[in-house]
């Protein structure tokens, strides 16, 4: 009887475990509602849990990859936008020649955060130094941090 109880409570156990997995991958109705408001044109949506409580949709619009993230509620967070060295604010690109010379730029976006704010990210290699950096508009370095081994993996 004994074994009973317990084999009934570990089906129990994996029947729950599973249940919660299965809602943690959903996206929120509101997220995806959001999305398609904000974003009318774009194509080739994938969606992901940025974190939790943060859904990112990874996407194409007039063959740009972009993203865009947003909360449980429907609220937008954060977009990003492919684009070329060429095209970064010559600000940026003389605070990158000053403080990055000799350094190769990989996987620049254009964000822009639910205030309008804009920044640049990009990885920055030379060598075995391979960084993940950030500039406002401006020019001014906002993040410079070694680039993580998950950010490496996802680019390949």
């Amino acid at each position: 009887m004994k074994k009973i109880y317990v084999l009934l409570i570990s089906i129990l156990f994996v029947f729950c475990a599973n249940a919660q997995v299965q809602k943690k991958d959903e996206i929120p109705s509101s997220a995806k509602t959001a999305f398609a408001a904000k974003f009318p044109k774009a194509q080739k949506v994938k969606w992901s849990i940025e974190k939790p409580g943060e859904y990112e949709a990874e996407f194409v619009t007039n063959r740009t990859e972009s993203s865009a993230v947003f909360d449980g509620k429907g609220n937008f967070i954060e977009s990003e936008t492919e684009i070329k060295s060429s095209e970064l604010p010559q600000l940026v690109k003389s605070s990158i020649e000053k403080s990055f010379a000799g350094y190769k730029l990989d996987e620049v976006e254009k964000a822009t955060d639910a205030k309008g704010v804009v920044s640049y990210e990009m990885e920055a290699v030379k060598g075995s130094d391979k960084l993940e950096i950030s500039f406002d508009a401006n020019g001014k370095l906002l993040k410079k941090e070694p680039l993580k081994k998950e950010d490496k993996e996802k680019k390949d």
